[in-house]
This record gives C-alpha cells, structure tokens and sequence, in this order.
C-alpha cells in the first residue's frame, strides 16, 4: 500500500497590505480633526478592496497613508516592501508635458532608461486603449481619456498595488 498524502485546498494567505490600528488626526487642539479613528485592514495579494463612506469619512486619507504620501498618528501600515502607486479623485496630470511625458515621470524618477521608458509608455498607451495620444496635451483630451492617462501612469510605477479614490463610475478602456 502506498501511504496516504494529504491535500489542503486551502491556500496560505499572504498579505500585501496591513493596517494596523491606525488613527489620522489633522491640527491640534480644539481645531484638530480626526479622519481614521483606530481603523484595522488586511488585503491579501491578488486581493481587491472598495471602501465606501460619506465624503469627508476618511476614503482618501486611508489611501494616502497606504501609499506613504502620509503618515498615521498612531498605528502602522505595512505594506510588506512592496509599492503601492496611487491614483488621484482628479488626473492631476502636468499640463505642460505631453500624454507621453506625463507617463514617463515615474520611470523617469526612478532612473529608467529612457529607450526603456519610451517601449513602456507605447504598450500602456495600446493597454488603455490611447495608442497615437502620446503627444497630446491634457488640455486636448476628454476626462475619461485624463483618467486612463493618470492609470497608466500609476502603472508605469510597476506597483504592486494601486489604489484610486473616488471613482464614480467603473473604469472601462
């Protein structure tokens, strides 16, 4: 007899983000406002998380903490050393660089070569569906093209997470 092997289906689960008892209070005194009060979150890898609230509750504050553009009052946020890009309520893209451009500033910062940039922006433009915009100007686009331009470029930061606030509608190509 051939001895019994066990299987579990059961995957381990690995965190791609934890937030640990976090509170985010802005100001001091009576005019200090707390927007994240002792607020707890796992998101697994390959996981995908909504946060829905009121406008004011806190959205986009626990966002930018997750991104480290801020840090919490109390508490921690790790995000076990991988990257988390962010993507803005508004495209907050630079009006005087072209589409082109505006994707570059990412792997430009982080000193990718610019053959190397140049390749990257061409499949993200093709992968949000904006092939041929690349010399284009913020102004000359609709909103919905804005908002595919600053997710490519969220994407061009090869994150391994992207968060985005605020979005009303679904983002469709």
């Amino acid at each position: 007899m051939r001895p019994m092997t066990t299987i579990t289906d059961t995957p381990t689960r690995v965190s791609a983000v934890e937030v640990d008892t976090i509170s985010k209070v802005f100001g001091t005194g009576t005019g200090a406002v707390t927007a994240i009060d002792g607020m707890s979150v796992s998101v697994g890898q390959h996981e995908f998380l909504s946060i829905v609230g009121a406008s004011g509750c806190g959205k986009s504050t626990l966002l930018s903490l997750v991104a480290g553009l801020d840090r919490p009052t109390t508490g921690s946020v790790v995000t076990a050393g991988h990257r988390v890009a962010m993507m803005f309520q508004e495209a907050a893209l630079f009006p005087w660089l072209t589409v082109g451009a505006n994707i570059e500033v990412p792997m430009k910062v982080n000193g990718v070569p610019r053959a190397e940039r140049r390749a990257r922006v061409a499949e993200l433009l093709e992968l949000v569906r904006l092939t041929g915009f690349a010399r284009r100007r913020p102004h000359e686009l609709s909103g919905g093209m804005r908002q595919r331009v600053a997710m490519a470029r969220a994407l061009a930061q090869d994150a391994t997470s992207c968060s985005w606030t605020n979005r009303s509608a679904p983002w469709t190509p």
